[in-house]
């Protein structure tokens, strides 16, 4: 029987998006209006546009039982820059005649490129890549972002000191970086939050449980 295309088969990216979105990927008719809209996706930044990737995706999908050429599929769509130059904007997400959250899509692959060591290896995803994991630290340590202790270790795992020095005065001069940070909140949601969107067959807790 002919699968059915709004249900992804088992163990694909494509399933684990449709899980953690709400919206499979398998969806997506290529019509091109995520590239279109897509500020990122311009001649010399991205090699692989947000359509494309979306391909990727539905060519797992559709070999799934050829282990080997559906992980080549899925490798090409992990070790892409795309994902990590995703400006997170939402344009591609609003103009989806589909519905797919392809924003939402990025952030899936970001997380399991990390998580299995499929991340994209250039200079420019490395540092983007530092600046992530710098976020989501902050994130589940504080439950807010402190501008100044994430430009710290920002800094510290890239070594890029002196990038923006000048902007970084400009922005304490008015005020915008804080050398005390503020006062931390409750991060049990967020760290909920997160491991749902890394394994969503786990579920959300019900109210009151940890």
């Amino acid at each position: 029987m002919e699968k059915d295309k709004h249900h992804p088969a088992d163990n694909t990216l494509a399933k684990l998006i449709a899980e953690a979105t709400g919206a499979s990927p398998l969806n997506c008719y290529q019509c091109g209006r995520c590239a279109a809209g897509c500020p990122q996706n311009v001649p010399g930044v991205m090699e692989i546009s947000p359509t494309r990737i979306m391909r990727l995706l539905q060519l797992e999908a559709a070999f799934s039982d050829d282990l080997e050429r559906a992980a080549d599929y899925a490798q090409q769509a992990l070790n892409s820059q795309t994902c990590w130059l995703c400006a997170g904007c939402q344009a591609c997400t609003t103009r989806c005649p589909q519905g797919v959250d392809i924003a939402g899509t990025m952030d899936v692959l970001r997380e399991q490129a990390l998580a299995l060591g499929l991340a994209a290896t250039d200079k420019r995803s490395r540092d983007i890549q530092h600046f992530h994991r710098g976020f989501l630290a902050e994130i589940l340590k504080r439950g807010r972002i402190d501008e100044m202790s994430l430009v710290l270790r920002y800094k510290m795992a890239t070594g890029h000191w002196l990038q923006d020095a000048a902007v970084g005065m400009g922005m304490f001069r008015r005020g915008k970086l804080h050398l005390r940070p503020a006062n931390a909140v409750d991060t049990r949601q967020v760290q909920s939050a997160m491991e749902q969107m890394t394994h969503p067959d786990k579920g959300v807790p019900k109210e009151g449980e940890k």
